[in-house]
């Protein structure tokens, strides 16, 4: 069996490689259970400082896999299973956001609804050139996750959150570096190479002070988190379980 998240070790590096390359790391169940008992043992490991999160194949990720969950959403879906699913989602967000290592994002190809929320989650991000991000959340009558409603608004301003999670519309690597989101954009036959450059400068840091730096400052930053995750939790249960979203999900054409 394959590995949905490959786990790498160098040093005290963890890269951590969401592996679904044929459906473009596509998000399903098994992918967010992998993911987050990945950041999960990450996080509890001493020898581990920095993590960097990337994608298989020709994007990081693509969001929702729409083609799996087209039939199990609308009013025949529990309460309680489209509830438990999302609270799972979440706690990646809290494993990235919440944790005392430095998530650094080598993003490519494209960031898609959750993957793009995974991204804003990042400490760090570094663009390969040709990377795309959108939210389409909404055009399936869906809602985005990964605390962003707190998040981005705090990044980009509140105005341009606003049009970005409503409208979706595509951005490029170079507008999210305009934006804020992206840290470096760099061509994309050297995304790995700097985003394990970045590491091992963040690495050589005083770990305990960077721990407590990035735990103080999230906290300061975003504390609205918990409330926007809670409250993110009921919009999606809601939206999901809309025979209007069931019925334009199953349009869907990959």
């Amino acid at each position: 069996m394959i590995d949905i998240v490959l786990s790498e070790q160098k040093g005290n590096i963890r890269i951590l490689t969401l592996n679904r390359p044929d459906c473009l790391n596509a998000v399903n169940a098994a992918l967010i259970t992998a993911l987050q008992k990945a950041l999960v043992d990450a996080n509890a490991d001493d020898n581990t400082s920095i993590i960097i999160l990337k994608g298989a194949g020709r994007a990081f990720c693509t969001g929702n896999d729409l083609k799996e969950s087209a039939d199990s959403m609308g009013s025949g879906w529990k309460t309680s299973q489209v509830e438990a699913h999302a609270r799972e989602l979440q706690e990646i967000t809290r494993q990235i956001v919440s944790s005392n290592k430095i998530v650094i994002g080598a993003i490519h190809g494209w960031a898609v609804g959750a993957g793009f929320e995974w991204v804003i989650n990042c400490d760090f991000t570094i663009w390969a050139e040709g990377t795309r991000a959108f939210f389409p959340e909404v055009k399936w009558g869906l809602s985005p996750t990964g605390g962003v409603m707190t998040l981005l608004p705090r990044i980009v301003g509140i105005a341009k959150a606003r049009e970005m999670l409503l409208l979706g519309e595509k951005y490029t690597a170079s507008e999210m570096l305009d934006l804020g989101i992206a840290w470096r954009v760099v061509p994309d036959s050297e995304l790995d190479k700097t985003a394990l450059e970045a590491a091992e400068q963040i690495a050589g840091l005083p770990q305990a002070t960077v721990s407590l730096f990035k735990k103080t400052f999230n906290r300061s930053v975003f504390t609205d988190l918990e409330h926007t995750l809670e409250a993110e939790i009921e919009l999606l249960v809601k939206s999901s379980m809309s025979d209007e979203t069931a019925s334009r999900v199953k349009t869907f054409e990959s």
